[in-house]
Order: C-alpha cells, then structure tokens, then sequence
C-alpha cells in the first residue's frame, strides 16, 4: 500500500493505458493487446463495449478488442483495475479465435522506459528459479530476461512488483529497433513461429503489479543536456526517390541550392541493368558538385559485381565524388568478414580516397545480431525509423529516445570506428522480417509526409544522434517543396552549422529542440509535438507553440 498523499497517473485511450506513474516516476511506459501476423505486422483493433466505473479507490475500464484483417478474426475482452490507494494495476484478458488464421504472437505487452536502463530486477522464472540482472545499458542483441513469473523491478524511490500469468513471458530490448523501452511481451522466440491458430482457440492471460515507496532509496537522474558544450556536426545527405526529380529539393522556382553535402546513391549490382538507373543521378552529383554516399549491394557472385562497379567508377570519371562506400548485402543483412576481406581491398584500389564501410539498411536490430568484423572498415551503419511495432503518435514521439543508445552500442564494438545512419526516416521503407533490402527506392505519400509532426520528430532525433557521436546521417523523406522538414535542411545549409550546442528538450514527449552555432551566432529550432498550445521556458528561451508548430530562434 501506498502512503497517503501519493499521486497516481495514466492515460487511457481507445484501449491502450499508457504513462502508469506515481508522483511523477514513470512505472509503465504502455501496455496493451497485440495480435501480430506471420509477417510479423500489428493487427490494429476496433474497440468495442468501453465502460469505466469507478469503486471507491479503484477504477475499471471493461471493453472489448476485435482484430480483423484477411484471415485473421480474433476478439478478447480485457477488464482494466488501477486502485489509486494501493498503487496496483490488473490487466486481464480473454480472447477467443473467430476464424483460422496464423499468427507470430496473441497476448499482453508491457513496456518499460528505456529510461530505466541499469535498473535491477529481481526474478522469479517459470520453473521456480531465481536470478538478479540489470536492465541493459547497452543494446542487449536478444533477450535480457526469459521465462518471467514475477519480477521485481526498483526505480529510485519506487519498487515495483509484476506478476504474468497465462503463458510464458519475457523481455526483448526494443532499442534494436529504436523503440525507447524494454517489452514484456507473451509466447518465446525460442518456440517455432508462425503458428497455426484455429477458429474456436482461447486465450487467456493476467498482468499484475502493485507499488510500493521507499523513503531511503537514493533517486538517480540522468541528463544529456544543460551543459551547452560544442559537439561536431554530421554530415547531412538524401537519396532522391525513384519517382521525384533532383529538381524537388530545389523549390517551386528551382534557383535554391541543394541542402545536402552528400548525394545517397544505390547501386544494385546484382540487377541487370543497374548502370542506367545509378548512372543519371552520379553525373547530377558530379555535375551540381555534391559528395556521393554510395549503398552498394552485393549477391552471392559479389567479385564480378565490385569489378562492374570499378569499371563503372572509370568509366563515367567518379573517382574524386565517391566519398563514402557502405558494402551491404543483398542476400544477408549483413556481409560476411570473409567477404569483406576481399572486397574492400578492390574497392581502395579503384578509389584510394574513399571511406569503406558495411552493416545494413534495415534496423539496428540486424546489425547488433550480425556485427561486422570491423577491422578493415573505416565506419558502420544502419537505419533508424520509429514504426516497427506501432504507428500512433505518441509511439513514434516516445521513439525519439530510442536512438542514442543505438549509436552508442554500435560504438562499442566498432572498435571507435565512425557509426552512419544510412537512412533515417519516420515511415518505415520496408518489413525487415520479410525483405533483406528496401525493394526500391520509390516512395508513395506516407503518413505524416511532410508535416510539422515528421520535422518535429527529425528535430529530437538529430539532437540526440548527434549527442551520441554519429558521423554521417542520411535523411529520407517525401521531397514536397514546402515540406517542413526540408525547410529545415535549408536552414542548416543556410547557417551551416560548425557544431551542435548540447543542448535539448526537458520534456521530450512534449516539444524537441535543436541548437548550433553559426559563424560565431547560435541558432535555434524547437517544435510543439502535441496537439495543445504549450509555453516553453528553456534556458534563455521562452517561447509560446501553437499545436504542432515549429520556431527557429536566432540568439
């Protein structure tokens, strides 16, 4: 039982209960029902039957969730109880199978905070052993904490006690794919996937926790920000979409310079006919003076293709505009070290200036479970988006703290060789668990496509990419020429930036904030990421955002 005088907090919406927090300590990021498919996609619900009560201390949500999407007819009824007095919460559910269909998983999800990392955990496992571990600092390849039956967790003042029934639970660090939290989540990865359910199949399962404060526990805070120390500056590059012109980038009357230092060009080497599409953009790279950022994707016939590739570099005189080569696989996610002993070697003798690097384009997930050998390489890479398990805003906001820890993992075995993030963009290019590569590099209107929410995000992410040390970012998005977001690329390359100012949004679900320095002036952007009018004291800002909106200062 709580002692009086503590306040209790929570957001509920259509479902989904979310920042579980007692006098301000977050608990529960989210938790929530999944259904997802044999491709690994999240069923979206319809919600169904909502009622909230309220008895005495205790509030219960009652409502049902129905899932269907092609074969997949799945119900459950979930009945929510958070008593405001002891501190506990209850998630039950009950769910039934509508149709035949083949799932990956069906059950309860619980996220913790990231924020939590190195927080100790107690643990009672399924077969009645016992063990203590921190929640990883770094980005844990695979599970951190299998076979859960209760689990103690202690947050400064707050310690707190979880109990999962129903099926075997453990925990995935979700920063793999820079979802800022660590899940609870229901079904191991060691059992055989996608399985076959049948129309009739039940399901049951219950989370409990209750929490409990201690008065002499030390509270521990971490901040990135504050100290407004000099940290160098990416570089900042962009592919051209296979369906836009070089000209989008340009503005409507086409007489604004390109906002990039560096041009992404994808060299497919194993499709026939990968010159013609390569060749037009290298020469409007060469041609507008643009560094190349070259993907070169190999198959199993990978020396064949690095000689194409070397007669294509003298061919059309590229040797001085290749700045940068990641050697990515076609096949694989990522190249092996015997490979790479052969082909990096060709690839200096054709181009003695370039830097060579490899890993993937799809999450860091990939690269952390693949890790290159990096002792020929000049830097890694991988992708960055914040859709892999869901899609609303405050997910894809929450995100924003995903990526710091990447780049920061990837730092410790790339033996203080440069980390690049070969892709950053909010939608999510191409299903990892089904595709190796992004099939093409057209790009259909997303959501959020050129919004005020998808500078917003860029805005906090950038910050804490560059926070963490990253070399090269390649930002990729849909070109409008009135897009909020490269509106803000044209300010950088207005004010070109000689360094960041470490500095940062206090509340990073609320606004982001980005500063630099600028021949001696600093600059400043900051947008709203909610749909409320929010007033921002921060340092020697003071600025009042309308929903959304998005301000640059100059000091």
């Amino acid at each position: 039982m709580l002692p009086s005088g503590n306040n209790i907090s929570f957001r509920f919406t259509d479902g989904d209960l979310r920042t579980f927090s007692i006098n301000g300590s977050e608990i529960i990021q989210r938790i929530y029902f999944a259904v997802r498919d044999e491709t690994w996609l999240n069923i979206e619900p319809s919600l169904h039957n909502l009622t909230s009560v309220v008895e005495g201390s205790t509030t219960i949500y009652s409502y049902d969730l129905l899932f269907q999407e092609k074969a997949i007819n799945f119900t459950t009824h979930i009945v929510i109880r958070i008593d405001t007095h002891t501190g506990s919460l209850q998630i039950e559910a009950s769910g039934e199978a509508l149709s035949d269909f083949r799932k990956n998983r069906i059950g309860l999800c619980l996220h913790l905070n990231a924020s939590l990392k190195g927080s100790r955990c107690d643990v009672i496992h399924t077969d009645g052993s016992s063990s203590s571990v921190e929640l990883p600092i770094l980005v844990s390849p695979h599970q951190p904490i299998l076979n859960i039956r209760q689990m103690k967790l202690r947050t400064g003042h707050l310690t707190s006690e979880f109990i999962f029934e129903g099926d075997i639970f453990e925990m995935e660090d979700q920063r793999n794919w820079t979802d800022a939290s660590y899940k609870i989540y229901s079904t191991p990865l060691a059992l055989p996937f996608p399985v076959a359910v049948k129309k009739g199949d039940r399901f049951h399962q219950k989370i409990s926790v209750t929490t409990s404060v201690e008065t002499d526990a030390p509270t521990q805070t971490e901040s990135l920000y504050g100290s407004m120390r000099p940290l160098p500056f990416p570089k900042l590059g962009t592919l051209i979409p296979e369906n836009f012109s070089f000209e989008a980038f340009n503005g409507p009357a086409g007489n604004v310079a390109f906002p990039f230092s560096y041009l992404r060009i994808d060299f497919r080497l194993y499709r026939n006919g990968w010159e013609e599409k390569a060749k037009e953009h290298a020469l409007l790279a060469r041609e507008k003076q643009i560094s190349i950022y070259a993907i070169l994707y190999f198959s199993d016939r990978y020396e064949e293709e690095m000689a194409d590739f070397c007669t294509f570099v003298y061919t059309f005189r590229l040797h001085d505009h290749i700045a940068w080569a990641a050697l990515l696989s076609s096949t694989d996610f990522v190249l092996s070290g015997s490979i790479l002993e052969k082909l990096v070697p060709k690839l200096r003798s054709t181009l003695p200036n370039v830097k060579a690097g490899a890993g993937t384009d799809a999450n860091f997930a990939q690269l952390n479970r693949n890790r290159p050998s990096a002792e020929d390489l000049d830097f890694i890479c991988y992708s960055i988006q914040p859709q892999e398990h869901a899609s609303d805003k405050l997910s894809i906001i929450e995100n924003i703290k995903g990526g710091f820890d990447t780049v920061r993992t990837a730092q410790s075995f790339a033996d203080t060789r440069p980390v690049h993030i070969s892709s950053l963009s909010i939608f999510r290019r191409f299903n990892a668990n089904v595709d190796k590569i992004c099939p093409d590099n057209s790009m259909e209107r997303y959501r959020f496509a050129a919004g005020n929410l998808e500078a917003g995000w860029f805005i906090g992410v950038l910050n804490d990419l560059i926070l963490a040390g990253t070399e090269a970012i390649t930002a990729i998005f849909y070109p409008l020429h009135d897009s909020p977001l490269l509106e803000l690329f044209r300010k950088f390359a207005n004010r070109p930036p000689e360094f960041l100012l470490a500095d940062g949004s206090t509340m990073p679900t609320t606004y982001s904030l980005l500063s630099w320095q600028s021949k001696g002036r600093q600059y400043t952007v900051a947008a709203n990421l909610t749909n409320k009018e929010i007033f921002i004291s921060h340092a020697e800002l003071n600025l009042q955002l309308k929903p959304y909106e998005i301000k640059y200062v100059d000091h």
